[in-house]
């Protein structure tokens, strides 16, 4: 997987971040998949108030996309960036097994699993790519940490 970083996060090392990218690239798509994907973080001041952690984007190409850029809000914790981070690599791992699909003809529409949905029509929380990308990124999270206690006790 190539990872770039763009912008510098409040309580996050760079470096913890790429592992994070690395790890949950890996687990979720597996080695021949993630090896395919280029993913860019950018972090950035999000407004003030806002309930934003993150968001992911595809870049070129929608049809089992291979580019992404995700953009998360820099003054989150760590543990808020590394849950945001797994959160949004489910995302990216649903456009590049081709489960997610926007489609912008004849209106701003999702394909999920072959079923397409109205983005407007169905509520954030009843969005079954967001309940899946919920459902599993406290558990990547903390397989992640559990990993990366393990290799610092190998040292």
């Amino acid at each position: 997987m190539r990872i770039k970083t763009s912008g510098i996060p409040c309580h996050t090392p760079i470096s913890l971040v790429k592992r994070a990218v690395r790890f949950y690239g890996e687990y979720l798509m597996g080695e021949n998949l993630s090896s395919k994907v280029w993913v860019k973080v950018r972090f950035r001041s999000f407004k003030k108030g806002s309930d934003e952690y993150g968001y992911c984007d595809w870049e070129y190409d929608n049809h089992k996309a291979r580019d992404f850029v995700i953009t998360l809000d820099r003054k989150l914790s760590q543990r808020e960036t590394l849950q945001a981070l797994a959160h949004e690599m489910v995302h990216v791992k649903q456009y590049a097994r081709g489960e997610l699909k926007d489609l912008f003809r004849p209106v701003h529409m999702i394909k999920w699993k072959g079923e397409k949905y109205k983005f407007e029509d169905i509520d954030y929380w009843e969005q079954p790519w967001e309940i899946e990308a919920h459902g599993r990124e406290k558990g990547l999270y903390i397989k992640f940490l559990n990993i990366q206690a393990k290799s610092e006790k190998q040292l």
